[in-house]
């Protein structure tokens, strides 16, 4: 019975058996070094292989192969069990000298059916040359290293002489010739100042191999972004600091003697700062000049060009391209003067990758005509800088003639027609008819001279004026004392930036957030204490802020905000509720210094 009852599981464990999709891939190291053997595997998925054909490894030299093995693996999820065959075909290869290589395709039949893997590109470095690690610069990409040859830091440009507004791709690498890199501890990125951010995330850092110097090191990249520069002249990019824990073979004495152990040591690494030359854009813009920098197509779109007069039509624009598009002006466009424009409403839908930014942006505009007639939108010019060919390009949409009908004449707020009296309709109820017929008016028999009212127009003016007087006076002593204005104005413009931070929250812009925090805070401080901003430090605003009254807890937790908006900006994306926690500290601690302010 209990065979029975065996046999029947098994058969229904077969029944819900699913396999999964026939696949020939090959694989191989994206990096090798010359010399160094490496291997290069076929890999049939679920299928029985035969008559593959592999091509030639131009460049390589196969020393053994193909290795046939096989291995299935059963997995069951969510009740279902799938079943996995792989075949795989490994060769030992060598590269001998260095280069960029490319295998082909390999095929295989399986079930009567041929399938084609994927290629392969293979870069092949140069040995190790035991030089010293340096900076150093070649074509237009500007490399900085620390002075540590071991492990170290870079920040890679990908130009470094640039027109405004012109993407320069930006990556921070940490190089190391330990055995793995454990982690990245308090890391201080470049500021950026002069440039706008666009970062590009970063979701499954790779280590790979890279030749630099005359050595190979493994380098895994830690930020990447473009940068658009907003001013002509020279920018000095500031220096990032990082704290990385690196894992190091050690010798260790065992049991059988002598042996290979792993230690984790903790390492202060930094880049250096990097100059960029940025030209300003050429002489001759066209006044349709929209500050856009790249390579753009425009379009328009009218969704109705016979409409009544009343009735909302929509207008479209369409920017399409490659290039600054989340910083550009949106054109200007002549409506009829008949016509009624709402506020227009921009999207931007953008792709940021390494070869820049790709998108469209889209502006909507809502109008409506007010009276009947024949009407016309004309075309819209857009001029942008094109930065194959270095000068200005002028592109336009096409014109829209629009016959607009006569609207209803139920509806309220439309004049369509003047010949006509009775055409004339109330326009949000401001105009109406002159009134008609015979009516009698009435002179007022009550003298105004000795009268009530004509004292008070004497009397009231008269105690205006001298309270105007008073508070002139007390606003001009007050306004004289510029350090007291300020004092006095300091929470008011802190509120203000506040505010402003909240908008940037309700979005999750977390840049533009800290960045407004941090600018309320500071301003806050050097108003309230009187101190410049440029002098303005962490050791001097402590010891101020207990000078003028403030507990150590409430300095310790100003400092504490401070430190979390400078970090913030430059560390990983948070949450809404990390950001919200950090809004409402900021407001906490300045109402509570406003206390300090009023008691003393």
């Amino acid at each position: 019975m209990k065979r029975f009852i065996s046999i029947v599981i098994l058969i229904l464990f077969s029944a819900v058996t699913i396999y999964a999709q026939t696949q020939f891939t090959a694989d191989a190291p994206a990096q090798v070094i010359a010399g160094q053997r490496f291997r290069v595997v076929f890999t049939l998925t679920n299928g029985d292989g035969e008559n593959m054909q592999v091509p030639e490894f131009a460049g390589l030299d196969v020393l053994y192969g193909p290795a046939r093995s096989q291995s299935s693996q059963i997995s069951i999820i969510n009740g279902k069990t799938t079943s996995t065959k792989e075949e795989s075909y490994t060769y030992t290869v060598v590269a001998s000298k260095e280069g960029k290589f490319t295998i082909p395709s390999a095929t295989i039949t399986s079930n009567g059916k041929q399938y084609t893997s994927n290629q392969l590109t293979i870069t092949v470095l140069p040995p190790d040359e035991n030089a010293p690690s340096q900076a150093s610069s070649q074509g237009t990409t500007q490399q900085v290293a620390s002075n540590d040859d071991k492990t170290f830091a870079r920040l890679v440009l990908s130009k470094t002489s640039v027109y405004e507004q012109e993407p320069i791709l930006a990556t921070i690498k940490i190089y190391t010739k330990a055995a793995n890199i454990r982690s990245l501890d308090n890391a201080v990125f470049p500021s950026f100042e002069g440039f706008v951010v666009q970062d590009i995330p970063i979701q499954n850092p790779q280590i790979e191999l890279e030749h630099y110097n005359g050595t190979n090191y493994q380098v895994v990249a830690v930020k990447q972004a473009l940068l658009y520069p907003q001013r002509a002249g020279k920018i000095t990019i500031d220096k990032g600091e990082f704290t990385v824990t690196v894992q190091v073979v050690r010798p260790m004495r065992g049991f059988f003697g002598m042996m290979q152990g792993y230690e984790d040591i903790e390492k202060s690494i930094s880049t250096q700062s990097v100059n960029v030359n940025v030209k300003s854009l050429p002489s001759g813009k066209p006044s349709s000049f929209a500050n856009a920098v790249g390579s753009f197509t425009i379009k328009s779109s009218l969704n109705n060009k016979t409409p009544k007069a009343n009735e909302a039509i929509t207008y479209k624009l369409q920017i399409s391209g490659k290039g600054n598009l989340k910083y550009i002006k949106d054109p200007e466009i002549t409506f009829p003067a008949d016509f009624d424009v709402y506020d227009p409403k921009t999207d931007v839908d953008i792709k940021t990758t390494t070869s820049g930014v790709s998108g469209t942006r889209t502006i909507e505009y809502t109008i409506i005509p007010r009276s009947a007639g024949d009407f016309e939108i004309p075309s819209v010019e857009f001029s942008y800088f094109d930065l194959s060919s270095k000068s200005y390009k002028t592109i336009s949409t096409q014109s829209y003639d629009i016959k607009v009908a006569r609207g209803d004449n139920s509806q309220q707020g439309s004049m369509v027609d003047f010949t006509n009296k009775e055409d004339l309709k109330v326009l949000a109820k401001d105009i109406r008819y002159i009134k008609n017929g015979d009516f009698k008016l009435f002179r007022d028999a009550t003298p105004i001279f000795g009268s009530l009212s004509y004292w008070i127009w004497y009397i009231v003016p008269t105690l205006i004026f001298i309270v105007y007087i008073i508070v002139n006076r007390k606003q001009t002593q007050l306004n004289s004392n510029t350090q007291l204005l300020k004092t006095r104005k300091a929470n008011k413009i802190a509120a203000k930036r506040l505010k402003m931070a909240s908008k940037y929250l309700k979005t999750y812009n977390k840049d533009m957030f800290y960045a407004e925090v941090l600018k309320a805070m500071w301003g806050y401080i050097s108003d309230k204490l009187t101190i410049p901003i440029s002098e303005l430090s962490r050791e001097n605003v402590s010891q101020e802020l207990r000078t003028y009254g403030a507990s150590e807890d409430l300095v310790s937790r100003i400092i504490n905000i401070l430190d979390l908006c400078e970090f913030a900006q430059y560390a990983p994306s948070q949450g809404n509720d990390v950001m919200d926690r950090d809004y409402q500290e900021a407001i906490r601690v300045i109402g509570e210094m406003e206390n300090v302010v009023k008691n003393k």
